[in-house]
């Protein structure tokens, strides 16, 4: 799979699918997604990215620190290979925590919280 960069300043909008994917997706990618470590939060909002011509619904993963979004990217991608029928992909869009953009957590399609850790256990 490719990597797209985007442009500084690059428009982003998301919303709830209009065509949300089938409820089986959902529960596979929502079981990969948790077997992976360092994912805090994860959503499947649709995503209209300036430039393109059409929306897609997406994966958005909220990690707890941002040196650990290689890693976890690439566990994703090879455990989604595994879940995803062949020749169907998602397209994965990582936040360190604290920088999610806004309209994706009230596109209400989160998939998976992970276990919140009280500040003076996080060390």
């Amino acid at each position: 799979m490719d990597e797209r960069t985007l442009k500084r300043g690059t428009a982003l909008y998301f919303g709830a699918p209009a065509k949300p994917m089938p409820e089986i997706l959902v529960d596979a990618i929502s079981q990969v997604v948790s077997q992976v470590s360092g994912i805090v939060e994860a959503h499947l909002p649709q995503c209209f990215i300036e430039g393109d011509t059409e929306a897609r619904q997406i994966l958005v993963v909220v990690v707890q620190r941002r040196a650990e979004i290689s890693r976890i990217a690439e566990e994703l991608m090879n455990k989604l290979q595994l879940a995803l029928p062949p020749g169907q992909f998602i397209d994965i869009l990582p936040f360190e925590s604290g920088t999610i953009m806004p309209g994706i957590r009230e596109a209400d399609c989160q998939i998976y919280a992970g276990e919140k850790k009280a500040w003076w256990k996080i060390w």
